[in-house]
């Protein structure tokens, strides 16, 4: 470093005069952190200073979602290219708690579905459902105690109950609300089927009725006689009073058509 306009009354040129002198070359200062406000800094603290607010500026505004330019190598943007084509992308809406299904064969494209599983676990399907198999309803999946079966494995179509009698009823709402109708009850412990309403039979299902038996009334008809209580046959036999009034039975029954004359 050389002084210009400052006279050395001890012949040193490194000295300067506070005002009025020209300083030129380096300037060596030691190699320590300033501690004061108005000290000196040496470029190798200004450079790791400015390196160390550099890096952590660039973390902090991205966090904050900042818009300052991040610098990237060829080699980056290719890796992050092939990364990205092997992601895979979905539409920009979605319902909630739906289905995710595969768009296309790629398996890289999903779209959304009206088939939805809720907080609670219940699955709810707008359209028909498809089972290859058997399809099984149980009370419980870890320890059931009944269940329902529609089985397809077997040699025929099985509909079939476990673990408790199986109940056949109606109800007027699609909630289940309302009366409800029993009309069947299928034991478990045993192959007996009570019937518990009226039972029609008919050549279709919305024809005529044939046969009739009413369980509920005690009552039955047949050859589409409607469904009467049990008939009382009176009568003295020997004035063929009996005989006429048995086939005044039968014929309410339905079981007889009475041709017979006096």
């Amino acid at each position: 470093m050389t002084a210009t306009g400052y006279v050395s009354t001890t012949g040193d040129s490194r000295k300067v005069s506070k005002t009025g002198d020209t300083m030129t070359g380096e300037l060596t200062l030691p190699d320590s952190s300033p501690d004061q406000a108005l000290n000196a800094a040496s470029k190798g603290y200004v450079d790791t200073v400015a390196a160390t607010k550099a890096a952590v500026t660039h973390a902090s505004t991205h966090a904050a979602a900042g818009s300052d330019p991040v610098t990237l190598a060829q080699s980056q943007v290719t890796g992050l290219t092939a990364a990205l084509a092997a992601k895979v992308a979905g539409p920009g809406t979605s319902t909630d708690n739906a289905v995710a299904r595969f768009d296309g064969t790629t398996g890289l494209v999903i779209q959304n579905s009206t088939v939805t599983i809720g907080d609670d676990g219940s699955v709810t399907i707008t359209g028909n459902l498809t089972d290859a198999g058997d399809l099984l309803v149980r009370n419980s999946h870890t320890a059931p105690t009944k269940a329902y079966r529609f089985r397809s494995s077997g040699g025929n179509l099985d509909t079939e109950a476990g673990g408790s009698d199986w109940y056949w009823s109606t109800f007027p709402n699609a909630d289940f609300s309302g009366t409800q109708n029993t009309y069947m009850r299928w034991e478990a412990g045993a192959a007996i089927m009570h019937i518990v309403a009226e039972a029609q039979f008919k050549a279709g299902p919305f024809g005529a009725r044939v046969h009739s038996i009413d369980g509920a009334g005690n009552k039955l008809g047949f050859h589409g006689a409607a469904p009467i209580a049990k008939q009382t046959v009176s009568g003295s036999r020997g004035g063929n009073a009996a005989l006429a009034s048995l086939l005044t039975a039968l014929a309410n029954l339905g079981l007889i058509t009475d041709g017979s004359t006096a």
